[in-house]
């Protein structure tokens, strides 16, 4: 798709191609998105592996290691219907309106992130070492913006989540690499092999497809970060402005594009960048540019 840089972006690359690192400049914009769910739209896709190949993925591809994503969110009630879900060692986070998806059908290593009855839901599947979902206790569908920040230990499995900086739930989950495999293949299962689906972390949607059994996120989406680092030990306060790039950023998203098919990544992590493509459609079209913020 053709890429619009707009004047964050152009500053952004400015700054790759110089080798500096700079604040990134706000324009006070966010992602929208509403839920439509279907035929591959109204999503954002980062590509994570070639199937065609066993060369390693770029650094957004975390699991390997211990890693931290977070993100801001905005949504309603009215707009996230998946009712509730019991926690605790399954795969049941999939049956949320879906926020971020890095799954695998019917295969392991994957995890996910999305909102069922209200609350936060935070999943793993380990590699033939089982399944959690975690959840947290405060209902995030209430029109208001929200901190979210989950992690995970590489070494026994351990997983965190926070909500507006409170630790929400901490729990031993599936231990072992949960990276996309480099010589992972998509299964037969899309109408064909799901090459169009597995090897990508897709936000806003469930990524294959599925039907209405596993819906997608409406709402608004800001300042997602992924870190190759366990950023939080216990409670903290969020952030109050955009984030800067660090040594442990390996996917940094602002979305402070404007216009046109492609995300850009900030995070400047070696191997990248880690651009998402914007997949426009829908009634109403979706995902759009919006300018509420969680520093407003």
């Amino acid at each position: 798709m053709a890429r619009c840089l707009g004047l964050v972006g152009l500053v952004l690359l400015l700054a790759a191609c110089s080798g500096s690192v700079a604040t990134p400049v706000s324009a006070g914009l966010s992602l929208r998105f509403y839920g439509n769910g279907v035929g591959d739209i109204d999503r954002v896709k980062i590509r994570i592996d070639e199937p065609a190949d066993a060369l390693p993925g770029p650094p957004i591809d975390v699991g390997a290691n211990d890693f931290t994503i977070e993100f801001w969110m905005r949504a309603l009630a009215s707009e996230n219907q998946a009712g509730a879900v019991a926690c605790g060692a399954s795969n049941s986070w999939i049956r949320g309106n879906i926020i971020i998806d890095r799954d695998r059908f019917n295969q392991d290593r994957a995890y996910g992130i999305s909102i069922a009855g209200g609350l936060m839901l935070y999943g793993i599947d380990g590699e033939a070492t089982g399944s959690r979902t975690v959840c947290s206790a405060t209902n995030v569908l209430d029109g208001v913006w929200h901190h979210i920040a989950v992690q995970r230990r590489r070494t026994d499995g351990r997983m965190w989540l926070f909500v507006d900086g409170v630790m929400e739930a901490l729990e031993d989950g599936p231990s072992g690499d949960v990276s996309y495999p480099d010589d992972g293949i998509p299964g037969n299962f899309c109408g064909g092999p799901c090459d169009n689906s597995d090897p990508f972390i897709v936000l806003g949607a469930e990524k294959h497809d599925a039907g209405p059994a596993y819906p997608s996120y409406s709402g608004w989406l800001d300042e997602l970060r992924f870190s190759n680092v366990l950023r939080y030990a216990g409670n903290f306060t969020p952030p109050t402005a955009p984030f800067v790039n660090d040594a442990a950023t390996v996917g940094l998203f602002h979305f402070e594009e404007g216009a046109g098919g492609v995300v850009l990544d900030g995070s400047f992590a070696a191997g990248g960048p880690s651009d998402g493509d914007v997949m426009l459609g829908g009634t109403p079209a979706g995902p759009l540019w919006s300018t509420l913020t969680p520093f407003d």
